[in-house]
């Protein structure tokens, strides 16, 4: 997702748009309760957006304190995340030094954008997007294939321990921590059926597949649709992404009655 001109997910997107229900409430509605999440998808399936919106509705909607840690700048910057701490992390031994508190496995390369006054991940935040796992651990691992194949394991232990921590901090917080990915290998096509990091992806509750679903000069239209849920059967579509120039429609899909993990969270 690093073409800024392509993904859905960039600074392009106004604060203009019209989404009339609370995301927020709806995304832990239909998690019943908050928990940790991973939406995985090709370029410009509508995932960074999707964390976006539901970054904006966390603060605006709830109040809520709200941590996105960004990978990919996706964004040339994050006014969209005003009111929301933010940090740019873009090498792989970095983002596990921040995740797992680990500051001696810091790289040489220094942290980019950061207001949270910390190197590591700091208790505290009701909401944290990840955006994304994925992409520098794919960058990673391609570089251990050409210089030692026996090295891309210890890519995959490190994206388990990264997983294992952001569950604990989703418990231990009661924090909603969502985790955006790629498809399994960044060389299949963009539908790829499943997400890249092996057993670390039985950290996460649930786990969502974005596809871009119709492209237009107008509009673009997204689906995020249950991949692996204890709540809806695979395939199902979850939310659905409107994106056009004027801004970002999010409509709610799924019909469940967990209403109650909601209002308990979001009060």
């Amino acid at each position: 997702m690093s073409d800024l001109d392509i993904d859905v997910g960039d600074e392009e997107q106004t604060d203009e748009s019209d989404t009339p229900d609370n995301l927020i409430r709806d995304v832990i509605e239909f998690c019943g309760g908050p928990d940790l999440i991973q939406i995985f998808g090709g370029t410009g399936s509508g995932k960074t957006e999707f964390c976006i919106k539901l970054a904006e509705s966390s603060i605006e909607d709830e109040g809520k304190d709200v941590l996105f840690i960004d990978t990919e700048r996706n964004l040339s910057n994050n006014e969209r995340l005003d009111g929301a701490d933010y940090v740019y992390v873009p090498d792989f031994d970095d983002l596990y030094a921040f995740i797992s508190g680990k500051t001696n496995k810091l790289s040489d390369n220094p942290f980019g954008e950061n207001s949270t006054g910390s190197q590591t991940l700091q208790d505290g935040y009701d909401v944290v997007v990840l955006d994304s796992l994925g992409f520098p651990a794919l960058m990673a691992y391609d570089e251990y294939s050409i210089e030692d194949d026996a090295d891309q394991f210890t890519v995959f232990q490190m994206i388990q321990f990264m997983s294992g921590e952001m569950k604990k901090y989703a418990q231990k917080n009661n924090s909603l921590v969502v985790s955006t990915n790629q498809p399994k290998s960044e060389l299949a096509d963009e539908g790829a059926a499943n997400p890249f990091g092996d057993k670390s992806l039985f950290a996460f509750k649930e786990l969502w597949r974005a596809w871009k679903k119709d492209s237009s000069e107008i509009q673009t239209t997204c689906s995020l649709e249950a991949h692996r849920s204890r709540q809806a059967g695979e395939g199902k579509e979850l939310f659905k992404l409107n994106i056009s120039d004027d801004g970002t429609d999010i409509d709610s899909k799924y019909d469940e009655d967990v209403e109650d993990k909601a209002e308990e969270w979001t009060g």
